[in-house]
């Protein structure tokens, strides 16, 4: 087994559960060489991993034949599509491979489960349907997510986190309020709220997120009667996944920084709310801790992108500061 592509674009999460498939191929085919296919502003992730070998980055507005081309190369032993897109599916359609491989998302029996307001309901493992791409190479068994951040981000994030908690070693407590749909986002003065709390407790809230993150950030520092920090747009990917993997804990909602936290073995609270860990997003990191309402309405979408339906988001509302509170004492 010589030259292998893996393909997943977006979105980060997933990107990152698909940490556990590469992990399990290079232990197991160690003198492969393993490419990596993903969108630009993903690439960070896997900055200086050496289990790829080569990181094929896409661009927006990019047609498969483009990328190919740019790729410069259009002949693997393998490729194994884990995004089941049309780009995906059109990309792996062109190259010259002998095996390929498509990932199952089982999506149709995830949306009859939403479709039927949770009246068919039943737990689904999307880890479990990553790895068993794998499965005609003879690799079985559970892996899971696992990111190694480089020494060189390593070193950046600690001279981030030296200057504002160089008093506190270890005090540092992240904060990842956004998400790519706005249901998925707990409560802002909750946030707030939570955040003071952790102040009075002695510790330095740090807010982290990217670009499109930094309004609703604004706005909860805004409302908050302490001093805090936001790294929003500031740091790029992989310096932010340096950074997560030195805090004490990080408290977020459904999204991708619960992933980088898990994959990187840093304690978190994860708060969820139109969406379900019965839909398989949660793939059982050891150092989380997940908190779901259990209301009966949710899950209402499958990622969180649909408008509630409800008179007001009892899902979320449900959920207490004092709540989350009580997890983060569990993990940490």
């Amino acid at each position: 087994m010589n030259d292998i592509l893996f393909i997943r674009f977006s979105s980060l999460g997933d990107i990152v559960l698909t940490s556990a498939v590469i992990e399990a191929f290079r232990k197991k085919y160690h003198d492969a060489r393993i490419y990596y296919m993903t969108r630009n502003e993903y690439s960070g992730l896997f900055y200086k991993d050496n289990r790829i070998d080569e990181l094929i980055t896409v661009h927006s507005g990019e047609s498969p034949v483009q990328i190919i081309k740019r790729s410069g190369k259009e002949t693997y032993d393998a490729v194994i599509d884990l995004h089941g897109t049309l780009r995906s599916r059109m990309i792996t359609a062109l190259l010259k491979s002998p095996r390929k491989i498509r990932l199952n998302k089982h999506a149709i029996a995830r949306r009859f489960m939403v479709w039927s307001h949770n009246r068919y309901r039943r737990q689904f493992d999307v880890l479990e349907s990553y790895l068993d791409t794998l499965r005609p190479f003879g690799i079985r068994g559970k892996l899971l997510p696992c990111l190694k951040p480089s020494d060189e981000c390593l070193r950046t994030a600690r001279v981030i986190l030296g200057l504002h908690c160089k008093d506190k070693p270890f005090k540092c407590i992240g904060i990842a309020p956004g998400a790519k749909h706005s249901e998925k986002r707990w409560n802002e003065k909750s946030y707030a709220n939570l955040a003071d709390e952790m102040v009075k407790a002695g510790h330095t809230p740090i807010f982290i997120g990217d670009m499109g993150d930094k309004d609703i950030i604004e706005r909860i520092r805004s409302i908050m009667t302490a001093e805090s920090l936001s790294l929003a747009g500031q740091i790029d990917l992989s310096v932010t996944v340096g950074v997560i993997s030195l805090l004490k804990v990080l408290i977020t909602n459904d999204s991708g920084p619960m992933h980088i936290a898990g994959a990187a073995g840093t304690p978190f609270v994860a708060v969820f709310g139109p969406t379900h860990p019965d839909l398989g997003f949660v793939p059982g990191y050891p150092s989380g801790a997940v908190l779901h309402s259990g209301i009966s309405c949710s899950p209402c979408s499958i990622h969180g992108e649909k408008p509630c339906r409800m008179k007001r988001r009892f899902c979320m509302d449900e959920i207490t500061v004092e709540m989350v509170l009580e997890e983060v004492k569990k993990v940490t």
